[in-house]
């Protein structure tokens, strides 16, 4: 599944495997796994810069002419916009949201806008890792009885002590729910790897994996008829 998997990701100029993931994809160097945020993410800081560039604008060019409660009200947003926006790029192009360092022997949750290494608000060292683990939503059903159109694939490491951490996530339209296991698989085996500790992969039941042929054959049985090797 390993070699599978992996040819489902793209190699960088430096030889890096990136993966893609929900909002987000993995980098995996020799040393170093790191997930990223999505160049999508962008968008949002993009036009909160926008906007605060046109609020100071606004106040610069009718300072004179506003009413003061408005001037107060665009000096209030530039003053919380202005730092705010300008993170959020700086974390949308060089933050992580998790990173995991075979020098150092540990992985780590990296917190929002201060991802820059400054806000860790989870730390696992390596001796501290049970497992990698993909689990799925695959056969979950919806209010109606019908299985969901869209499947999700989580990888999760779970601690020796049971407490399991989210790590990434993959979804992808159910009949494409293969492809998007394989870059979960990918990535779970490539942290085991790392850390030293094992995966736990995920799996296509083997029911979805039957063609209509077969589920005929399967209902033939169900109602007593023969076999498939009998009836031939």
């Amino acid at each position: 599944m390993g070699g599978a998997s992996m040819a489902d990701g793209t190699a960088d100029a430096q030889g890096a495997e990136r993966i893609a993931l929900n909002r987000s994809y993995a980098v995996i160097r020799p040393d170093q796994i790191t997930i990223k945020p999505a160049r999508m993410g962008l968008i949002g800081p993009a036009i909160q810069v926008l906007l605060t560039l046109g609020a100071v604008w606004a106040i610069a060019t009718y300072i004179n002419s506003l009413p003061l409660w408005l001037l107060m009200v665009l000096l209030t947003f530039v003053i919380i916009s202005g730092p705010t926006a300008v993170l959020g790029l700086i974390y949308n192009v060089l933050g992580s949201a998790f990173i995991m360092e075979r020098k150092k022997g540990t992985c780590r949750w990296q917190q929002g806008f201060l991802g820059l290494g400054l806000g860790t608000r989870e730390l696992v060292p390596f001796p501290r890792i049970d497992r990698l683990e993909v689990t799925t939503d695959f056969e979950d059903e919806l209010a109606s009885g019908d299985l969901q159109d869209v499947v999700h694939w989580q990888v999760f490491l779970i601690k020796d002590n049971g407490r399991s951490l989210p790590v990434a996530s993959v979804s992808a339209a159910r009949p494409l729910a293969d492809l998007a296991l394989d870059r979960a698989n990918a990535l779970a085996e490539a942290l085991a790897e790392m850390s030293g500790s094992r995966a736990v992969l995920g799996e296509v039941p083997a029911w979805a994996l039957l063609d209509d042929e077969d589920f005929d054959d399967l209902d033939n049985l169900d109602e007593g008829g023969d076999s498939p090797e009998e009836a031939r």
